[in-house]
């Protein structure tokens, strides 16, 4: 498995200047437009488009096929991945506090914004960021390189279309759904982060599984 994550690193290093850009420019967001928040929201799909774009560099030009000759079980291939994830979940969460912090701080002069509720959101934008990762990789493993970008429009298309759908239905029956959104994260923060953190470990279990199937039944 070590090798499998040299393999990635060496591909995202590749890209390092691309990354560079976009840590900048949400740095500058966060900094000089004084919107601290917008960073984690920002970083938050980061994590899911760098995974899909490492099992789009494994399944370019047959690459599966040449991978699973070696002596690599497609279970240790995707546990890698959702290993990965994790990991590149981690690093933007760190990112993206230390540059919100950097906005607080020219608002406030003061670290009085680093407290249980500020902590308990940046988690959120975590579990966000794993629930991007458990849709986008089985999407990634079935779409293969040569359809990732149809992928990448499907996944956050898909997610952009549901909140939509789902925004426009509760206002239609009149059902205030921003309201007791707000009511629940106000007054049951510790709650909706707990619930959110078990639902996620739950999508990606899922997600590991179907994602399996689909190595599974693919032909390398």
């Amino acid at each position: 498995m070590k090798g499998l994550f040299i393999k990635d690193f060496s591909y995202i290093k590749e890209s390092k200047l691309l990354f560079l850009f976009l840590v900048l420019f949400g740095f500058g967001s966060s900094y000089f437009y004084k919107k601290p928040t917008f960073v984690l929201g920002y970083f938050s799909v980061f994590p899911g488009i760098i995974l899909m774009s490492t099992i789009s560099y494994d399944s370019i030009n047959h690459g599966f096929t040449s991978l699973f000759t070696l002596p690599i079980k497609k279970e240790d291939y995707l546990k890698q991945k959702y290993s990965l994830g994790i990991l590149l979940g981690l690093l933007f969460l760190f990112l993206a506090i230390c540059i919100s912090s950097i906005g607080y701080y020219r608002i406030q002069q003061s670290f009085h914004f680093l407290n249980s509720d500020f902590l308990q959101g940046c988690l959120l934008t975590l579990m966000f960021s794993y629930f991007v990762i458990a849709i986008i990789t089985p999407v990634g493993v079935y779409f293969e390189a040569q359809r990732s970008q149809l992928a990448m429009i499907i996944v956050f298309g898909g997610i952009f279309l549901f909140v939509a759908l789902i925004y426009f239905l509760t206002k239609f029956i009149g059902f205030d759904l921003e309201t007791i959104i707000d009511s629940l994260i106000e007054n049951h923060l510790s709650m909706v982060t707990l619930a959110t953190v078990i639902f996620t470990f739950i999508c990606n279990i899922i997600s590991y599984h179907i994602s399996l199937k689909l190595l599974n039944k693919k032909e390398y």
